[in-house]
């Protein structure tokens, strides 16, 4: 997810940060595509997390965790490690708000703080915790921003570009990653083709909440289970994801069931209907009988004047 904020009247900053899937990176030189060493292609700027996040229980607190950075770009970047506060919105990307709740950023410090990456290089970096006397218990996070200003110059925009680690910080005590399933969305009418169908879950424990793996979240529908794509649920937040049911029967009077299941076997049901009538194939098969119908008849009455004329010509002789 991409944050822009404008800093110093003339800067731009761009951000990506990632709460699922693979390590974080910026650039086409991210893990898992293809290296392209020292071609032309290579894009300037791609910077890489490994980790993608940081996920820190309380039992860890006191012991560092190492961050690998890695300059995958053609050019040298210079490094400076900040924090953000940030909020989930509902599509899952990233606000960045100062004091919002939850906050970690009093207890995260980062070594070194400011580095230089040649390309083709990386740095390792140790992240220490430093919670305050009596927290409340459950996650407490931030954003370690990673991020390469851009060179000065007399330009009235710049672009500062960087990569978001997000840190979760558990501090002991009711550890609770209860969910409320709030809705299950579809339309109410498909004429065929992919259907789109929407949950919306709110965060109601004490910790984040992951949604990975193969069926780990899905509509049942139609005999199949159709998957949500992975996701997290941070503290207090609603989220919104979004699936689609490519391959809908021709015809179906379904119900939709999407059931979230609490961490003491609690489940939490939510169903839609939906009717799928292939009106574009009807219409051509509608189309296609009328067409023959027409035909039929203007055959039918070509075939009559050629016998009335063959009868009066028959009638003349």
């Amino acid at each position: 997810m991409i944050d822009g904020h404008k800093a110093h009247g003339v800067a731009t900053v761009a951000i990506l940060v990632l709460l699922a899937g693979g390590p974080a990176a910026a650039g086409p030189g991210a893990p898992g595509a293809a290296d392209p060493g020292d071609s032309p292609d290579r894009a300037a700027f791609s910077l890489s997390l490994t980790p993608p996040r940081l996920v820190v229980p309380a039992g860890l607190l006191d012991e560092p965790q190492p961050v690998q950075v890695a300059n995958r770009g053609r050019e040298p970047l210079d490094i400076e490690v900040g924090k953000r506060d940030f909020l989930q919105r509902p599509d899952g990307s990233l606000s960045f708000e100062e004091n919002a709740p939850y906050s970690a950023s009093n207890w995260v410090t980062a070594t070194p703080d400011r580095f230089r990456l040649d390309p083709g290089t990386t740095a390792q970096v140790q992240v220490r915790f430093s919670p305050p006397a009596g927290p409340d218990a459950g996650d407490h996070q931030v954003v370690l921003v990673f991020l390469a200003p851009a060179p000065a110059g007399t330009a009235n925009i710049r672009i500062n570009r960087g990569v978001g680690l997000p840190i979760f910080l558990t501090v002991a005590g009711p550890v609770d990653d209860s969910v409320r399933l709030d809705r299950l969305s579809a339309p109410g009418f498909s004429a065929g083709g992919p259907v789109r169908l929407t949950a919306t879950v709110s965060s109601t424990g004490t910790v984040h909440r992951d949604f990975r793996g193969p069926g780990v979240l899905g509509v049942k529908v139609a005999g199949r289970t159709v998957d949500f794509p992975d996701f997290t649920v941070t503290r207090g937040a609603v989220r919104e994801v979004t699936t689609q049911w490519l391959n809908p029967p021709l015809f179906c009077l379904c119900r939709a069931t999407l059931t979230v299941t609490a961490a003491d076997g609690t489940a939490q049901v939510r169903s839609v209907r939906i009717v799928v009538v292939p009106v574009t194939l009807l219409l051509a098969v509608v189309a296609g009988v009328v067409l023959l119908v027409v035909t039929a008849i203007v055959v039918r009455r070509v075939f009559r004047a050629q016998v009335r004329r063959a009868v009066r010509g028959n009638g003349d002789a």
